[in-house]
């Protein structure tokens, strides 16, 4: 059975981390109201994890693309749309609702995911 992440309430932030799930597409993170930030960062020790995002009031949640910070590449950020263990991975926008599940059959552990609101910080 899959575990939630935890929340943790530090500031200027939200983080959710401790997330572990066991079968493809388990909730480790979510769904989480994230209508007031504006940049969400997030990994996992192991598995690979998809970012889902409701953009509007709709409650659909649909799969994100986002960079990955740890990806080099002389031509700019590289997007994907699924995780690997082990990398940082952020996206910027405001969405109303967001989770991450798990993707395939690889179990995820750690999952952390922190939701921050930048231009509060002149960024």
């Amino acid at each position: 059975m899959a575990t939630l992440a935890t929340e943790d309430m530090q500031g200027n932030f939200l983080r959710y981390s401790g997330g572990i799930g066991v079968n493809a597409n388990d909730v480790v993170a979510g769904p989480i109201d994230a209508g007031r930030y504006d940049t969400i960062t997030f990994f996992s020790t192991a598995g690979a994890m998809n970012l889902l995002a409701a953009i509007d009031s709709v409650p659909t949640l649909v799969a994100m693309a986002f960079e990955d910070l740890g990806a080099a590449s002389a031509a700019g950020p590289v997007f994907v749309t699924v995780t690997a263990a082990n990398r940082l991975y952020r996206i910027r926008n405001t969405f109303s609702k967001v989770e991450l599940t798990q993707n395939g059959a690889t179990a995820v552990t750690g999952a952390t995911i922190i939701l921050s609101r930048l231009a509060l910080q002149g960024t």
